[in-house]
């Protein structure tokens, strides 16, 4: 009998699936695996991908197969897997990641000498980065222009879910590694699904459900208050749907949205493009010259940040939002970043690395260039002199202040004049900082002298 592995990561679903498609021509019978490598167990996206693994076995199940979810090694297990189930090749999805990518070489290699083939697929992005490039030759580092270069080569082919799987059961020598991921206790992730829920199905409802007001979605997606985004992000990192398979049914449904929201996906596609040419800005500063800007240590206003404790509104009820729920709008999320880098002059890695804990959505490739682009160290980042003021961007955004609210309860009895700045008024609230951790004005001139000396 050929045997193949099929080695689920961050592709979790059937449908539109180019690995699982050939593997299952190139073999009679299958070894499903998810090998779980987290070492983070309280993170918000590990959450998330307990119930998106469940909703993917039961998928499996209902069509005659098992998904076998390990703990340990793939570096380890992987081998050990192909000898025992004495398979001919493993196939998986390509995570376009520099250490992952890197991984997935050195298990190829270790699988080649052992006579079995690692077949890479592609199906997480819609972009081939080396064939996108400048006149020059040089991959782009604006995104208008590389959106433009982008879009006529986005192609989708349709590949349905498999009706059966014919599947083999775990080598016995691997039962010791078989492990479900435990459910948080207490159940902290509960507002978690409260929009959407994990899994290939609440992808495709999500999908469906956002493309039914589309065409309002330029003028409300700036609202945080209208909660009028996709929610589709973690759907998409986790691989419960395909791009292509969002970028079809956008351009299907057609109208004043679309075009906007297929930008939205470009950007999702830039941010994998940048990490592939400059891998470096995962967690370094895509603009060298900017690696003498100093960044402020303070541990307690840092902590401030994350609880949702400035004294600003805005930032504090994102900062609040994304505890609760494990999401937060985009327009509060470049509000939250530049008060953190900007205002409170904190590096932007320790805002990156309590976004990628605490979003369900933990994207390495999109978060990295998010909050380069806010803190001005990034691609794309002119002018990085940008400084959001989070007042301003409270009264435009959110005027009737009812984001605020549903965030903030303390500050759910002000009006909509006093809700966005409350020391502006003389109002103390109590319980909620009499005034802003750092003064707004303050805090603007010295980042920008920060940066002035710098560049």
């Amino acid at each position: 009998m050929n045997t193949g592995i099929v080695w689920f990561r961050r592709d979790l679903r059937l449908a539109d699936h180019p690995a699982l498609e050939r593997a299952l021509q190139s073999h009679d019978a299958l070894l499903l695996v998810y090998i779980d490598e987290d070492d983070a167990p309280y993170s918000a996206s590990r959450a998330w991908l307990r119930r998106s693994l469940a909703a993917l076995a039961a998928d499996i199940a209902m069509r005659g197969g098992e998904l076998h979810v390990l703990a340990g090694d793939a570096e380890v297990l992987l081998p050990r897997l192909a000898a025992d189930a004495c398979a001919s090749a493993v196939h998986i999805s390509a995570l376009h990641e520099p250490d992952a990518d890197a991984r997935d070489a050195r298990i190829a290699r270790r699988l080649s000498a052992d006579g079995v083939a690692m077949r890479r697929a592609g199906g997480r992005m819609l972009t081939d980065a080396d064939a996108v490039r400048t006149r020059a030759e040089a991959p782009y580092r604006v995104f208008t222009p590389f959106f433009k270069a982008a879009l006529p080569t986005w192609r989708h082919r349709p590949r349905p879910a498999p009706e059966r799987l014919a599947c083999i059961g775990l080598p016995a020598s691997l039962a010791d590694a078989k492990r479900a991921i435990a459910a948080p206790k207490p159940a902290w992730d509960a507002a978690f699904f409260d929009r959407t829920l994990p899994g290939e199905a609440g992808a495709h409802a999500r999908l469906r459900a956002f493309l039914d007001g589309l065409d309002a979605y330029p003028e409300h997606r700036d609202l945080p208050a209208l909660d009028a985004t996709s929610l589709l992000s973690p759907h998409l990192h986790f691989g419960e749907i395909g791009p292509g398979q969002v970028l079809q049914a956008a351009r299907e449904r057609g109208g004043p949205g679309a075009g906007k929201f297929i930008a939205e996906l470009g950007w999702r596609e830039f941010a994998y493009y940048v990490l592939q040419h400059w891998p470096a800005s995962a967690s370094g500063n895509f603009n060298p010259k900017f690696d003498t800007l100093p960044w402020r240590s303070d541990p307690a206003g840092l902590r401030a940040w994350r609880q949702g404790c400035t004294g600003v509104p805005l930032v504090d009820a994102g900062m609040r939002q994304l505890w609760r729920t494990g999401r937060m709008h985009n327009r509060v999320r470049m509000v939250v970043a530049s008060w953190l880098t900007k205002h409170m002059g904190i590096h932007w890695r320790e805002g990156a690395a309590w976004f990628l804990h605490t979003l369900v959505d933990a994207d390495l490739a999109n978060n990295a260039l998010g909050w380069q682009w806010v803190a001005g160290t990034g691609v794309d980042a002119a002018p990085y002199f940008r400084i959001f003021n989070p007042v301003t961007q409270s009264r435009r955004f959110d005027p009737l202040g009812d984001y605020i609210r549903r965030w903030l309860p303390e500050l759910a009895g002000l009006d909509a004049t006093a809700i966005h700045a409350p020391w502006e008024a003389g109002i103390v609230v109590p319980g909620y900082p009499r005034r802003p951790i750092i003064d707004p004005a303050q805090g603007r001139a010295d980042a920008l002298a920060r940066l002035k000396a710098t560049g």
